[in-house]
């Protein structure tokens, strides 16, 4: 299967998909208000070229996490009806209260963070947009940290203490609220220059907040 593919929307002379970056970038490089992306399938590509990658209707949550310990939630109604929510808080501040074994104090937190790095952070997304969406709502995720369905679906094996808690309390969360949740991955770090892609907006959005909210962790 192709890694990438290349997508032109402007200028209209060169619009089009190609199938390599020499093809692109001779009717692409240096033209002025030239607009394209590498894209991950032709399908997307061929969507690019149309309307755009627009949300379908349903509730979904962008969620995502760093290092730092930052966290970024937006919660989008894909039918438009009502504006986004968004946001950026702290992995501290997420956990604080909830009882979660391994993480009940600040110096919990900081430990689990310096031995977990961003996943803990991505697990925090998780827990905060599960408990912010109002119950029953059929919800998807929208992930960049492939574990994060991984763990839910059980096709991964929980072998950090830190991470079965986490794991454990936010399937209780979806039982306990009467969520039914879906789970949809979407690379990190992917353009929208060439046209329309809602989920590569939002989940770009989400990591800007994440990044906001990183060092505002209140062990500080």
């Amino acid at each position: 299967m192709k890694a990438k593919w290349y997508v032109v929307t402007k200028p209209d002379s060169a619009r089009g998909i190609y199938e390599t970056w020499a093809e692109c970038k001779a009717l692409v490089n240096r033209v002025r208000g030239a607009r394209y992306q590498s894209v991950e399938s032709r399908e997307k590509a061929e969507a690019m070229l149309g309307d755009g990658i627009v949300l379908p209707a349903g509730t979904y949550a962008f969620t995502d996490g760093n290092a730092q310990g930052g966290v970024g939630v937006v919660i989008v109604d894909g039918g438009g009806s009502a504006p986004p929510k968004e946001h950026a808080v702290s992995v501290a501040q997420v956990f604080a209260g909830q009882g979660i074994a391994g993480l009940e104090t600040d110096d919990d937190v900081e430990a689990a963070l310096e031995g977990l790095h961003n996943i803990l952070a991505e697990l925090a997304g998780l827990f905060l947009a599960l408990r912010l969406v109002p119950p029953p709502t059929e919800l998807t995720i929208v992930h960049d940290y492939k574990g994060i369905a991984a763990w839910m679906e059980g096709r991964w094996k929980t072998r950090n203490p830190i991470v079965t808690s986490v794991v454990t309390a936010c399937r209780q969360l979806v039982q306990d609220r009467g969520l039914v949740v879906t789970y949809q991955h979407q690379r990190g770090h992917q353009s929208s220059w060439a046209g329309r892609d809602d989920f590569a907006y939002w989940n770009d959005r989400a990591d800007k907040l994440a990044t906001r909210a990183g060092g505002s962790t209140i062990f500080d």
